[in-house]
């Protein structure tokens, strides 16, 4: 077909391609391998998979994340975001990772198809990931030698984005230092560069203020890593005021944008950042363990404080857990206390079970998108099979219940000794 189209025209048709097929396209000639194997080429293919960013286009896939007691392991599918959530239109997604981790990792956040992974939920170990699931393709960040040298207690925030100048992908860091009332300035502030390989400290200013330690979560929107964030206004133990952070990943440098005034006193560890269509969104729920209400706050238009508005109530009560995510046709999706994936009718109240269950507090929901990114750049990323000693077929009851207990205590473990230090922590701010 080459010897009689344009290569104009075969680039067309190769970019609407998925990404699996592109690649067996490789083998056609060595002036096809040359062509799919060129940035340029790259380049075009993921811009042509991104849907629409309009909100009246959102992607038809979303990517969910839960961890599974019966096979010890992570679980990632992709679903089809339509009316009916079908179960059975659910595709599984290899997971090469399953020995290299506890139990899960934290999901720094996704874009172009590529998931940023830390393992830092079950303690830290400096094990930062990125993977393009659909291809196949991990790149594994080097330990940063500067952050070797901190030798004394630190926090450590994570942002994954893109440069859109630059057309690399990035990962900032910023380790902030433990003190005897909470953590002090940050300490340092890395980068990490696809494109270099290499992590680099940045010299720029950086705003006085923390990130809930272990429950921060990250919005990569409109260029810039999104993190709620607080600052203490004076005094070292004076009243705070939350905010959102941000981090520009083209330039480099960290601004602050303004909280509804019904955000800015509250307790900074109720508070999580969100997308909602296309939109900066923050949940706010009304107490971080067994939580009975969560308000959904929009910002309308990036940057414009006063834009902010409640787009939704959500009563938690009857076992509902932690909202996860938004549907095409206005559902949300939520876990509940006993690990079941649930869609939610904001309007009505009514939910329903998704029939994917995992354990609470694993589940990871974002829109999802396949692209060749991470081709040139990763090394193969293929799951070893699994054995009946895995547990996925012939485990017994007990055994099970083994590991249903092994991961849900650490969780619990985690969850309250983080909890237990920062209550007592905003005790002492806010009384």
């Amino acid at each position: 077909m080459s010897d009689y189209l344009p290569q104009e025209v075969v680039v067309q048709i190769l970019t609407r391609l998925p990404p699996k097929s592109v690649i067996k396209c490789r083998c056609v000639s060595k002036s096809w391998n040359l062509l799919i194997s060129s940035p340029y080429f790259i380049s075009m293919h993921i811009q042509q998979s991104i849907p629409s960013k309009s909100p009246t286009n959102p992607s038809n896939h979303f990517i969910i994340r839960h961890y599974s007691k019966i096979q010890n392991s992570e679980i990632y599918l992709v679903h089809l975001n339509n009316e009916n959530c079908n179960v059975d239109e659910t595709i599984k997604i290899e997971y090469p990772f399953r020995d290299f981790t506890r139990f899960y990792y934290r999901i720094v956040g996704s874009y172009n198809g590529v998931l940023c992974l830390s393992d830092d939920l079950f303690g830290y170990t400096n094990a930062i990931l990125l993977w393009n699931p659909s291809i196949r393709r991990k790149v594994t960040l080097p330990v940063s030698p500067s952050i070797l040298e901190i030798t004394v207690p630190c926090m450590f925030v994570i942002g994954f984005g893109f440069d859109e100048k630059n057309n690399d992908y990035k990962v900032v860091r910023i380790a902030h230092v433990q003190g005897d009332s909470g953590y002090l300035v940050p300490h340092k502030v890395e980068i990490y560069e696809l494109s270099v390989g290499n992590w680099r400290e940045i010299d720029v200013l950086v705003p006085l203020n923390c990130v809930v330690e272990y429950f921060w979560t990250q919005v990569f929107l409109n260029g810039n890593v999104n993190w709620v964030a607080y600052k203490r206004s004076g005094e070292t133990l004076g009243p705070v005021e939350n905010l959102i952070m941000v981090f520009r990943m083209t330039d480099e440098v960290f601004e602050e944008m303004q909280l509804p005034d019904a955000l800015s006193n509250e307790l900074p560890i109720n508070l999580n950042a969100a997308v909602f269509e296309e939109s900066l969104a923050v949940f706010q729920y009304d107490a971080r363990v067994w939580s009975k209400s969560c308000s959904i706050w929009v910002m309308k238009e990036y940057g414009v404080p006063e834009s902010w508005s409640k787009q939704f109530y959500v009563d938690l009560n009857e076992g509902l857990g932690m909202v996860l995510g938004f549907r095409k046709n206005g559902h949300l999706l939520l876990s509940d206390r006993n690990g079941d994936l649930i869609s939610y009718n904001p309007g009505t109240g009514a939910r329903e079970d998704l029939g994917i269950v995992g354990t609470k507090d694993s589940f990871y929901v974002d829109t999802y998108v396949e692209t060749l990114a991470l081709f040139l750049e990763g090394k193969e990323a293929r799951a070893r099979p699994l054995s009946d000693s895995d547990g996925e077929y012939d485990s017994s009851e007990a055994d099970v219940e083994d590991k249903y207990g092994d991961v849900e205590k650490s969780e619990l473990r985690m969850q309250s000794t983080m909890f237990q230090y920062l209550t007592t922590l905003f005790e002492r701010i806010f009384v």
